[in-house]
């Protein structure tokens, strides 16, 4: 049987799917290799920016690394290589002296031979191809400093994951403050909508009441905001809706209220209490006029002469004008006046319509102050689970040095504190007294750190200027002058032996340092005050 080329080509192309396979693995596992240091960047960027989370960073190993592999493996499979290519190469791994490629060369008639030349040789190279175990000669081996990149990879990705990165708490807060606000920003819409739909307000009212939470709902959609803005436009919203909770009017609400419940008990006047009852003044005004005094019997005008002299008086503190009308309407009912009475009722209805206005909006507007504030809380809180985590080994470390400290006295120590001009302070205790020295001269460990840090020596601001300015008069102290003697107005004083403070240092620092920052930005402090007040809270931080 004579040679054929096309069994020479299946050889070839049996050889080559097995150099693919073994090319193949090898990229893949440098292709995982490149998706683990990837990964292994992303790591290092969490541990300098709070950007990603655990969960994240676990995704993005996986996902990198299967990119990766799968990457190699694939551009490693469709590599081109020429069948021409893939003969010489064999040749020289194999050992065939050129046999494979010079036949095929020969048969395509890219080298000019004799025809029996390229028919021995195609013969020769078959014979010589049969006996080679591809598997054998070429097989699946990886160089072992691609063993070890490889594991040097993994080996940083899995400490960067394992080893505790304080960035995940900070994105978590920053995550749930993110969450507070989007929440608060759907509380603000719906609350928005109320005063919408609200029946009992014109529109001029609605979009008084509206503009606030208009101006409060954009900042926080505004982008990714720190607690404190977000705080800051909260309650920025809260004390503009408090401006327009006029109290006088909110006091005159809760006194119709009152006067409601006393009217409802008379059928006469029932719908007008009900309308009180329910804040619905504009109602209330229409039944209060509408009522008929010239249908009913003399014990129905004694019974209403009754009632409205009592929610008369109930609002006298409050509405005299109102109460001044009811009253009057009450006494032409006792005199049989039911002329005056009927005069007195509609001018009454008059003034309450006049007031259902400034009332209602009051009332509007200090429901919608009270739900702010409350999202304020929310937004203020936001967070600290985490925060509180992260410092509970330390906050507890440190409480226990303190309670130690406290139990090195002995007895239950009573302190009495005396203020002189130098500053000098005296303590007593049921183990002994001493004499202390000035103030701020003390360089010993002080236990007023926060409770999430490291313990630190309090550090006193002094401000190097008086109160309104230079050159300010001076208020000297009362007092003999003479060592020991007390400065006039004050006197010793005794803290309470029993009880204790609960609340941890870190939960309360945040809502006065908003509050102080409030305070800056609306401008109610004055500007050479600010770097005092800023220098204050950052010695404080935890």
């Amino acid at each position: 049987m004579a040679p054929s080329i096309s069994e020479l080509e299946h050889t070839l192309s049996s050889w080559l799917s097995w150099y693919r396979f073994r090319r193949m693995v090898n990229w893949a596992g440098r292709g995982l290799t490149l998706g683990l240091m990837i990964a292994f960047g992303f790591a290092v960027v969490a541990r300098l920016k709070a950007v990603l989370s655990l969960e994240q960073l676990i995704q993005i190993a996986v996902l990198a690394s299967a990119l990766g592999a799968g990457w190699g493996a694939v551009a490693a499979w469709l590599w081109p290589t020429s069948q021409s290519a893939a003969a010489r190469y064999f040749d020289l791994q194999f050992g065939l002296g050129e046999r494979t490629s010079t036949a095929l060369e020969l048969a395509r008639r890219k080298i000019v031979a004799p025809e029996w030349l390229a028919r021995d040789q195609l013969a020769d190279a078959l014979n010589a191809a049969r006996a080679v175990n591809p598997r054998a000669r070429l097989p699946i081996r990886v160089r072992r400093i691609e063993w070890l990149s490889l594991l040097l990879a993994a080996a940083l990705v899995a400490a960067s994951l394992a080893i505790p990165n304080r960035q995940f708490a900070v994105l978590a807060q920053q995550q749930a403050v993110q969450q507070a606000v989007a929440q608060q920003v759907k509380a603000l819409e719906a609350i928005r909508q109320q005063i919408k739909d609200d029946p009992r307000l014109t529109d001029a009212q609605k979009e008084q009441l509206t503009q606030p939470l208009n101006e409060a709902i954009a900042q926080l959609q505004t982008g990714a905001l720190t607690r404190q803005q977000a705080v800051s436009a909260l309650t920025q919203a809260q004390q503009q809706l408090q401006q327009l909770a006029d109290p006088n009017a909110l006091a005159q609400g809760q006194a119709l209220q009152s006067a409601g419940q006393q009217l409802s008990q008379n059928s006469a006047s029932q719908a007008v209490g009900e309308a009180l009852q329910n804040n619905d003044l504009n109602a209330a005004a229409q039944a209060l006029g509408s009522i008929d005094t010239s249908q009913m019997s003399a014990a129905q005008q004694q019974q209403l002469a009754q009632s409205l002299s009592q929610a008369a008086s109930q609002l006298q503190s409050t509405n005299p004008q109102l109460a001044q009308q009811l009253q009057s309407a009450a006494d032409a009912l006792q005199n049989g006046d039911t002329q005056a009475a009927q005069s007195a009722l509609s001018s009454a209805a008059n003034a309450l319509s006049a007031q259902a206005s400034q009332v209602t909006t009051a009332q509007a507007a200090a429901a919608a102050a009270g739900q702010v504030a409350n999202g304020q809380q929310s937004v203020a809180q936001a967070g600290q689970a985490q925060q509180g985590a992260q410092g509970q080994g330390q906050g507890g470390q440190q409480g226990q040095g303190q309670n130690g400290q406290s139990q090195n006295g002995q007895g239950a120590s009573q302190g009495q504190g005396q203020g002189q001009g130098g500053g000098a302070g005296r303590g007593e205790s049921d183990g002994g007294t001493g004499q202390g020295g000035e103030a701020g001269s003390t360089t010993g460990p002080s236990n007023n750190g926060p409770g999430d840090g490291g313990v630190r020596t309090y550090e006193p601001i002094y401000s190097p200027y008086h109160l309104g300015g230079t050159g300010g008069p001076e208020a000297p102290l009362a007092g003999t002058g003479d060592p020991g003697s007390e400065v006039v107005g004050e006197g010793p004083s005794r803290p309470p032996t029993s009880g204790a403070a609960q609340v941890p240092y870190n939960e309360v620092y945040d809502q006065y340092y908003q509050s102080a920052q409030y305070a800056i930005d609306s401008g109610a402090v004055p500007p050479g005050f600010k770097p005092v007040i800023k220098d204050y809270f950052s010695s404080l931080e935890p």
